[in-house]
């Protein structure tokens, strides 16, 4: 069997946000390099048995990319590791674009982009299908695996036959620095009252603490950061660019849409350790008022019930529409409560809701609008996986590195 391929994407931007800026979790800032890359790349050292690394560098403009790759490049180069790891980054990029579109006569950029989360995770499946390998495990730069079996265990069943179907994604799970995999629902504002997000997961993540459950069980959710593919997955199944976040989560309704096997190996764990960088809460709200909106016009044009989904994401995908709604009413009123206290009759506080601008306006008709255009992405996604198989070029996609 060849080697399985470990695709870590890592974030980059510099300085505050500006209009050209993808919208990422939390990139590493180059004026401020408190970089998470380095750690994660030396966990890989407890690692038993074969396995190729690739870096994806991602930066949230264009215009940072050369410096990002210069400073990933003196990341790697200054780290003693035991295995040859391979960097695709800006130039990377841009080379392999190139190369596609002379080759092949395939417009790249139209079906792969280095911006967003969905389009970032396509590229880290177009990597191990040009190195020719047949597994790939997605992590990210701000994981450490400690369990030295980590390949060994996710390369175990992917690809095999489960209940007449191809096992074609596993998905692992997250523990927290402290080894607990729960999320903490004390801090959730009282606004937040019908949204309750960090509940829902929990309840969800039961699956995995309960241990009357086999190892491969059911999963309603994924994480990005701990998932395993197989080539027959990804040659007919891509990531929804389309998707502003949660891309994870939908690639799972995805694959299962297009036939294949999904599980949840509750041996599949990775130590997530994010930097202690928070969001704004009206972005963080935002971008899931769109990827639950989206999700749920989407599911209802694949016609899946949202309910085998249950308990998450699935209860955001049932009546969206209302629960963002109101979600967005409490927030508005919680963060202009001295304004609304000032309100001496109904009819004032009916004019102050009348002219609140609900991001649910703005978006509700693209969600609808685009919730179709996956499908027909797939398809194209398939003819390239074809086409991008003629080509012979895995050694000059990416840069290597010394030992």
């Amino acid at each position: 069997m060849k080697k399985p391929l470990i695709a870590i994407p890592s974030y980059w931007s510099k300085g505050p946000m500006n209009e050209e800026d993808v919208i990422y979790d939390h990139p590493t800032d180059l004026l401020h390099p408190s970089e998470t890359l380095s750690k994660t790349l030396m966990s890989l050292e407890n690692i038993s048995g074969e396995f190729d690394v690739v870096i994806v560098g991602c930066p949230t403009r264009p215009s940072i990319g050369e410096e990002m790759d210069k400073y990933i490049e003196e990341i790697i180069s200054r780290i003693d590791l035991s295995f040859t790891p391979k960097y695709f980054g800006f130039k990377e990029y841009n080379t392999l674009k190139t190369l596609v579109s002379q080759e092949l006569s395939v417009d790249f950029s139209n079906l792969v982009s280095n911006k967003g989360y969905g389009n970032i995770r396509n590229l880290c499946l177009i990597l191990p299908h040009l190195l020719e390998s047949d597994i790939v495990m997605l992590i990210d730069d701000d994981e450490l695996i400690i369990d030295p079996f980590f390949v060994k265990k996710a390369s175990e069943y992917i690809g095999t036959q489960f209940e007449e179907k191809l096992l074609g994604l596993i998905v692992g799970f997250y523990k927290n620095t402290d080894e607990s995999i729960f999320l903490d629902e004390s801090k959730t504002p009282w606004w937040n009252i019908v949204w309750e997000k960090e509940k829902y997961m929990n309840k969800a993540f039961q699956i995995i603490a309960d241990q009357s459950n086999d190892r491969l069980v059911d999963s309603p959710f994924a994480f990005g950061g701990n998932m395993v593919i197989h080539r027959s997955c990804w040659e007919s199944v891509p990531f929804d660019p389309f998707i502003a976040r949660g891309e994870d989560m939908d690639y799972l309704r995805n694959v299962k849409y297009f036939g294949f096997e999904v599980k949840l190996d509750r041996d599949l764990w990775i130590i997530h350790s994010p930097p202690n960088v928070s969001r704004p809460e009206k972005l963080k709200f935002r971008q899931d008022i769109h990827r639950f909106l989206y999700s749920k016009y989407k599911l209802e044009r694949m016609q899946l019930d949202p309910q085998t989904f249950d308990p998450y994401p699935g209860y955001f995908l049932k009546q969206t529409e209302g629960k963002v709604i109101l979600t967005e009413l409490l927030f508005h009123i919680f963060h202009n409560r001295n304004k609304f206290l000032e309100i001496t009759d109904i009819n004032q506080f009916i004019n102050e809701i009348q002219n609140l601008g609900f991001y649910f306006n703005e978006v509700q008709d693209e969600c609808r609008r685009n919730s179709g255009t996956y499908i027909e992405f797939q398809k194209r996604w398939k003819n390239l996986m074809i086409k991008l198989s003629l080509l012979k070029i895995s050694s000059s996609i990416v840069t290597q590195f010394k030992t």
